[in-house]
């Protein structure tokens, strides 16, 4: 396996990971009072910027050092920020996700990038 495949099939489950969390996220949300979805929008927020402030700073260092492989940085620094803003806020929330629905989530990530990745290997 090549080093871009390998990036590739990283950043392919971080995807699915981020976007089952955030589904997940957003399923939460919307069983909250009228007057917290506010709060819990800032919250996800919150601990987005971060991750987005890293993406930024590796880009900008890339830039000034020169190196050529920044954009597989980007590849796996800005699905990960997703991942990791949208897994905190979902831990911030309450009750916190349990045990049996990180697994859960993780068993999905896992069978749902493969069936990406085995689909446009094919094509």
């Amino acid at each position: 396996m090549s080093p871009i495949a390998l990036i590739e099939a990283t950043a392919t489950a971080l995807w699915v990971y981020a976007a089952l969390t955030f589904a997940h996220w957003a399923l939460r949300a919307a069983r909250l009072d009228r007057r917290q979805h506010i709060a819990a929008a800032t919250d996800l927020l919150g601990h987005l910027v971060p991750a987005m402030i890293l993406l930024v700073l590796t880009v900008l260092a890339g830039a000034l050092i020169g190196l050529p492989s920044v954009v597989a940085f980007i590849a796996l620094l800005f699905p990960a920020g997703l991942a990791y803003g949208a897994h905190m806020a979902l831990h911030d929330m309450e009750p916190p996700p349990s045990r049996p629905h990180l697994i859960s989530r993780l068993f999905m990530t896992i069978v749902l990038a493969v069936l990406i990745i085995f689909t446009r290997q094919v094509r």
